[in-house]
């Protein structure tokens, strides 16, 4: 079996198996449309360019601002958005990306991002009110009115 069918199988598995990916799911009607917001509970935080949301994803600054030293969460690896997301942002796979985090944390340059046991939004928002420097990623639809949508990423960006 490939590596895709793999994942797909995986990923179908955790879907059909954990409900509280259902809600998220069911707000991104079309994959091809997700349009993802960069956002945080913490209302003085700024908003961020595209150039700083890839560098913070990137591992290459941690803070914004200049003194927000922020914290990232990630959603679970087998997260449909989760590869939707860095390969929108950063043109990069789950895998890749992998790799990448693995490469810096080996060097002692960085770490990866927290990961989540769920693309659940309730379980996001509640690792950011856990986090008061925390940015998370979900796609907008999903994603509260109250919270400090730092940027959004659409789709083709």
């Amino acid at each position: 079996m490939s590596r895709l069918c793999t994942r797909r199988l995986i990923f179908l598995t955790a879907l059909i198996l954990s409900p509280s990916t259902w809600a998220l799911e069911a707000d991104t009607s079309k994959s091809s449309e997700v349009e993802f917001a960069i956002f945080s509970l913490n209302d003085d935080m700024p908003p961020l360019s595209k150039s700083k949301a890839r560098m913070l994803y990137r591992g290459k600054s941690k803070k914004v601002g200049g003194s927000f030293k922020i914290v990232l969460v990630d959603l679970p690896e087998t997260s449909m958005h989760r590869e939707e997301f860095y390969s929108m942002l950063l043109g990069k796979s789950v895998s890749q990306m992998n790799g990448y985090w693995a490469g810096l944390a080996f060097s002692g340059k960085g770490s990866p991002p927290e990961e989540l046991d769920s693309d659940d939004i309730k379980k996001i928002l509640k690792w950011l009110n856990d986090n008061p420097n925390g940015i998370a990623y979900a796609p907008i639809e999903s994603v509260p009115k109250e919270v400090n949508i730092l940027i959004t990423v659409p789709q083709g960006e």
